[in-house]
C-alpha cells in the first residue's frame, strides 16, 4: 500500500503494492476498482483513500478498507476503472462557456441545416441584433465542403448582422455585419490576414485574420459580469462531465482573469486553472506590458485553483495561413502569414525570459516553428530559457532540427488531436498529402524524447478528451478517413498525454497527473478502461464520477 496517514509506516502491514506515508484523516475511500494510477512506482491498484483535498493512500482493497473509521465515506466502484483527473493544456475556457449559448454548429452536416438555424434565429431576435454561431466546427464536415456565402446569409437574415466564427482565425459574415464592422467592398486585406474574394473580386464574407475576427467579435454586445461568470461556471460543469479537472486557458484578458478569480473565490469552480495571458498580435509590446502592470498581473500569481501560467502569443495563422517552408498545395507562391510579426515575438521572448514569465507561442507551420525556436536559441545564449517551462502551441510540422532544438531548450509540444478530426480535410486541401500525414506528430515527439501535452483547443474543436484520445490512437477524422497512421500513439501513451505528461507541461507534476499519495484528489471513474478498450470505442467512454480535490463535481 502507498499511504499518507498519521500512522507510522512501520505500523502498517506491507501489501503486494508497497508502502509510503504522510499525514491526514480518512474522509473518502474508493475501493473495488481498477486504479490506473499513472505512477510507475505504484502501477495498477485496487483502492484509494482521500484526506481532505489530497490522496492519502493507494493500495489493495484490504489495506485501504482497513483505514476507514466511522466518519469515512466509502464508495464501492464495483470493478470500474479509476484514472487521474484529465488535463487539457490548451483551450479557451470563457469561450467554451459562451459557445454553449450560441447556434450549435458541431453537429452540422449540410449548409441547409445551418441556414435554417440562422433563419430561425432571425425570426426570434429583433431586427439589428447579432446572430452568432458556435465556433467548434469546420466547413469540411458539411456535404458542400464550404462556408456559406455572404449572399446565402443575406437571404436568410437580411436585417441581422451574422457572425459565424470557425476556430480562432476564421469567420464568415453577411452584408449587415460588414456594415457594422465598417468593411467596404474595396478594402485591402487586413494586416496579417486575408479577405476571401470570388472570381470577380467580390468579398465572399470569409475573413482569415486573427485580429480582424477579434475586432468584429468585439462589436457583439458585451456580456454582463454576471453572464461572464456564468459562462465560466457552465464551461467548468461541461468539462467536469467529461472528466477534466485541470485546464490551461489561452488568451485570457485581465478582466476575464478577475471574473475567473471571483468564481474560484466564491467556491463555484469544479476544476483548477492555469491562465495564459493574451498578447495583442499587432499592438506595441509596451502596450501589452503596461496592461499587465496596470492590473497588477505578475508571473505565477495565484494558487493551485487558479494561477497565472504565463503569456500567450500567436505567431502564424491556421490551417489556411500557417507559415510553411514550401508553397501551399492549392495556392502556388503562398507560404502563409505572420499574425504577430517575428520582431515582436523576439521582443516578447526577451521580456519574458528576463522577467521570469512563462511563454507559449502558437506556431503551426514548419517555418513558424523554426523561426520561433531559432529566436529562443539565440536568446538562450545570454538568458537561459530551459528552466522557464516554455511551450509551442500546435507545433504540427517540425523537422529534425526543430526536435533537437526543442530538446535542448526543454520546450513542451502542446498538441490538440481534435484538430486532425475537424480540420483533416482542410489539411489535405491546403497542405497536400505528404505534409498532412506527418502533421500533429505525437509519435515523432515521443520517439524523440519530447512528451506531448494534450489539449483540445475548445471551442475551436470539441472539448471531449475521449474524442481526443480516440483521434490520437486511431488518427481518424470527421470527413477524411485515417490521416497519418504512422503518427498514432498507444492508448497508454494517450492517457499519459492527458494526465502525467500534461501535468509536466504545466509544471504541476508534483500535484496532479497521477493517483499518488500527497497529490490532489482529482480522479475520474470511467465506464471502460481506456488502455485495454478497443481503440475504436475510446470516444464512447462514459464518465460516471468526477472528483475534484476530493469532492464529487459530476455524477452520472
Amino acid at each position: 500500500m502507498i499511504i499518507r496517514k498519521t500512522l507510522s509506516c512501520a505500523a502498517l502491514t506491507l501489501g503486494t503494492i508497497g508502502v509510503a506515508c504522510a499525514s491526514g484523516e480518512v474522509d473518502l475511500i474508493l475501493h473495488d476498482a481498477k486504479v490506473r494510477t499513472m505512477d510507475d512506482a505504484i502501477g495498477i491498484a485496487e483502492a484509494v483513500a482521500v484526506s481532505g483535498d489530497r490522496i492519502l493512500a493507494v493500495g489493495s482493497n484490504e489495506e485501504i478498507l482497513a483505514l476507514r473509521d466511522e466518519r469515512s465515506r466509502v464508495i464501492d466502484l464495483d470493478g470500474r476503472t479509476l484514472i487521474p483527473g484529465l488535463v487539457d493544456t490548451h483551450l479557451h475556457l470563457d469561450e467554451v462557456g459562451e459557445n454553449l449559448q450560441k447556434i450549435p454548429t458541431n453537429d452540422l452536416r449540410s449548409l441547409s441545416v445551418l441556414l435554417e438555424r440562422i433563419a430561425a434565429e432571425a425570426e426570434r431576435l429583433p431586427e439589428g441584433e447579432w446572430i452568432v454561431g458556435a465556433s467548434d466546427w469546420h466547413e469540411s464536415q458539411l456535404a458542400e465542403n464550404r462556408f456559406p456565402s455572404r449572399e446565402e446569409l443575406d437571404a436568410v437574415a437580411p436585417n441581422h448582422p451574422v457572425f459565424l466564427r470557425r476556430g480562432g482565425i476564421n469567420a464568415v459574415i453577411n452584408s449587415a455585419a460588414m456594415a457594422a464592422a465598417g468593411i467596404d467592398e474595396e478594402d485591402t486585406d487586413p494586416p496579417g490576414g486575408k479577405y476571401d474574394r470570388d472570381e470577380n473580386g467580390r468579398f465572399t464574407g470569409w475573413i482569415q485574420s486573427f485580429a480582424k475576427v477579434n475586432e468584429i467579435a468585439g462589436l457583439l454586445p458585451s456580456p454582463s459580469e454576471t453572464q461572464v461568470r456564468a459562462n465560466f461556471v457552465a464551461a467548468m460543469q461541461a468539462l467536469s462531465s467529461r472528466g477534466v479537472t485541470t485546464v490551461r486557458s489561452q488568451h485570457v484578458s485581465p478582466d476575464h482573469l478577475v471574473s475567473w478569480r471571483a468564481v474560484v473565490d466564491d467556491g463555484e469552480h469544479s476544476l483548477r486553472g492555469v491562465a495564459m495571458m493574451a498578447i495583442n498580435p499587432r499592438a506595441p509590446l509596451e502596450q501589452d506590458i503596461a496592461l499587465l502592470d496596470e492590473h497588477g498581473i505578475s508571473p505565477g500569481m495565484g494558487d493551485d485553483d487558479l494561477r497565472v501560467g504565463g503569456l500567450k502569443a500567436t505567431y502564424d495563422g491556421g490551417v489556411e495561413t500557417a507559415l510553411l517552408r514550401e508553397d501551399y498545395a492549392n495556392i502556388p507562391g503562398f507560404r502563409g502569414i505572420e499574425v504577430t510579426p517575428l520582431e515582436k515575438i523576439e521582443g516578447l521572448s526577451a521580456f519574458a525570459c528576463e522577467n521570469g514569465w512563462g511563454l507559449s507561442v502558437h506556431a503551426i507551420g514548419g517555418q513558424a516553428i523554426s523561426n520561433v525556436l531559432n529566436t529562443w536559441g539565440e536568446l538562450n545564449e545570454h538568458c537561459p530559457v530551459a528552466g522557464l517551462g516554455w511551450g509551442l502551441e500546435h507545433p504540427y510540422l517540425p523537422n529534425a532540427s526543430d526536435l533537437e532544438r526543442m530538446r535542448e531548450l526543454s520546450i513542451t509540444p502542446h498538441t490538440q488531436a481534435p484538430h486532425n478530426y475537424t480540420l483533416g480535410s482542410g489539411f489535405l486541401e491546403f497542405w497536400g498529402e505528404e505534409r498532412t500525414h506527418r502533421s500533429i506528430p505525437n509519435r515523432t515527439y515521443i520517439d524523440a524524447g519530447l512528451l506531448p501535452a494534450a489539449g483540445t483547443d475548445a471551442p475551436v474543436a470539441p472539448f471531449d478528451p475521449f474524442l481526443a484520445m480516440w483521434v490520437e490512437v486511431t488518427r481518424q477524422t470527421a470527413a477524411a478517413g485515417v490521416l497519418g497512421a504512422e503518427e498514432a500513439v498507444t492508448p497508454q501513451e494517450s492517457l499519459r498525454m492527458h494526465t502525467l505528461w500534461a501535468a509536466q507541461g504545466l509544471g504541476m507534476e508534483d500535484r496532479i497527473g497521477s493517483i499518488s499519495p500527497g497529490k490532489y484528489a482529482d480522479m475520474v471513474v470511467v465506464s471502460e478502461d481506456p488502455v485495454t478498450l478497443d481503440p475504436e470505442s475510446l470516444r464512447d467512454i462514459a464518465v460516471e464520477w468526477t472528483f475534484f480535490s476530493g469532492e464529487v463535481v459530476h455524477q452520472n
